[in-house]
């Protein structure tokens, strides 16, 4: 296998560095000095790589989204045996449960980015537009399958509660930001999800010993 050139592993450390001052300070808070001080490059190796701070955002928020996709399947990877009710609420209950055991905020860059730049920047507003598809499709795929196995009511449209499931999530990150309360992401989840699950799908959900409702600080 042929080693990564050097100029990968800059581009790769201006991404990770750039995803996490976004997250953190903001679009407008995050120069480019900033990132290029904290990487140890000089500003003519960010040009190589990217045309403008727009262009550099645009490609962060791909790779943000490309890595968060890969990361929802690795929460659930060694729960394929389980019924997708409970793959659905682990995805995003590991989640937070990573956040608070790395101490981190919780935050989403890509809800971040569309209250900041969606309307100053149509190119970073249809890559975040394409890669919240994407990530609705997943869950859906998840609602879907609950429904066929019973546990989720089959009297609303799959693609519907997946978008629903989403925007809530969204809103909760908010919240949980201003109250700096990350139990509350998983309790405003609880709430809308059990609204949505059938009988059987409360007892689905009671009989597993993955459902933790309360996040672990220790």
């Amino acid at each position: 296998m042929a080693r990564p050139r050097k100029s990968d592993h800059t581009k790769q450390q201006l991404l990770d560095t750039g995803t996490e001052l976004l997250i953190n300070q903001g679009y407008h808070g995050t120069g480019i000095k900033a990132v290029l001080d904290a990487v140890g490059v000089p500003k003519g190796s960010f040009y190589n790589f990217f045309a403008s701070k727009e262009a550099f955002v645009k490609e962060i928020i791909e790779h943000y989204g490309a890595e968060e996709v890969q990361a929802m399947a690795a929460r659930v990877e060694h729960l394929s045996d389980q019924p997708a009710l409970i793959q659905l609420w682990c995805t995003f209950a590991y989640k937070v449960q990573a956040w608070v055991s790395e101490d981190k905020a919780c935050a989403c860059l890509l809800g971040a980015m569309a209250a900041e730049i969606a309307d100053a920047s149509d190119c970073c507003r249809q890559t975040i537009k394409g890669i919240e598809q994407e990530w609705v499709d997943i869950i859906q795929i998840a609602i879907a399958t609950a429904q066929q196995e019973g546990d989720i009511r089959s009297d609303i449209n799959a693609a519907a509660i997946a978008q629903l499931l989403y925007n809530s999530w969204q809103g909760a990150l908010l919240h949980a930001q201003i109250t700096q309360n990350p139990q509350s992401l998983l309790d405003h989840f609880w709430t809308l999800l059990s609204s949505l699950i059938t009988p059987q799908g409360q007892t689905t959900f009671a009989q597993s010993s993955l459902c933790n409702r309360e996040l672990d600080h220790e």
